[in-house]
C-alpha cells in the first residue's frame, strides 16, 4: 500500500523535498552569555594588612628613592593613633587604600588616597556601590584635616588631631 501512494503526498512541493522544517534564527535564539550579577561588577577584594606592615611598606618607598615620606607621615599618625583599629588599609601600588572593614573590595564605600610629590598634594577619592563618589585634592597641610572629615563623614569614625 504504500507504494500506491505517491511521495509527492509527503514532501512539499516548495524547497525541494526536505524532510525537516527549520524555523526562523532570530525568533528562537537565546543569550548564553553569562550575566554578570552584582557580585561581578563589586570589583576584586583587597587584603588588608597591620598598620605597622603598611609604614614598612612606605619606609621600602622611601629607601628606594620615591617621594612619599609625606604619605609616610600620614599612615605612621593613622598607626599611632586610636582609630588603627577601627580602619583597616591596604595599599595597591603606591596608593593607601582604606575601609571601616577587613578585607574590603575596591568599590565598596573603599578610600584611596595618593600622593602627588611634583605638586606636593594628596588626592583623596571614596568609592562606594552606589556611584555616590567623592574626591577631594588637598596640600600637604591640610591631608591630616581631609582625612578627619572622610573617616568621620563616610564611616562615622571620629579621628582626632591633637593640637600642634
Amino acid at each position: 500500500m504504500a507504494l500506491a501512494v505517491p511521495l509527492s503526498r509527503f514532501t512539499p512541493r516548495i524547497g525541494g523535498g526536505s524532510a525537516f522544517f527549520v524555523r526562523p534564527l532570530r525568533a528562537h535564539m537565546t543569550d548564553i552569555t553569562p550575566k554578570r550579577t552584582s557580585e561581578a561588577w563589586r570589583s576584586y577584594v583587597m587584603h588588608t594588612r597591620p598598620w605597622d606592615a603598611i609604614a614598612e611598606f612606605y619606609r621600602d618607598l622611601v629607601a628606594h628613592g620615591l617621594s612619599v615620606i609625606p604619605m609616610l607621615r600620614v599612615v605612621e599618625f593613622i598607626a599611632a593613633s586610636p582609630v588603627a583599629t577601627q580602619i583597616h588599609g591596604a595599599t595597591s601600588h603606591e596608593e593607601l587604600c582604606l575601609s571601616d572593614c577587613p578585607d574590603f573590595r575596591i568599590g565598596d564605600s573603599t578610600l584611596r588616597i595618593s600622593y602627588h610629590p611634583t605638586e606636593r598634594e594628596f588626592h583623596f577619592r571614596h568609592r562606594s556601590f552606589s556611584g555616590h563618589d567623592d574626591q577631594k585634592t588637598c596640600s600637604e597641610a591640610e591631608v591630616l584635616q581631609t582625612l578627619r572629615l572622610f573617616l568621620r563623614l563616610k564611616y562615622g569614625i571620629l579621628f582626632e588631631i591633637p593640637v600642634a
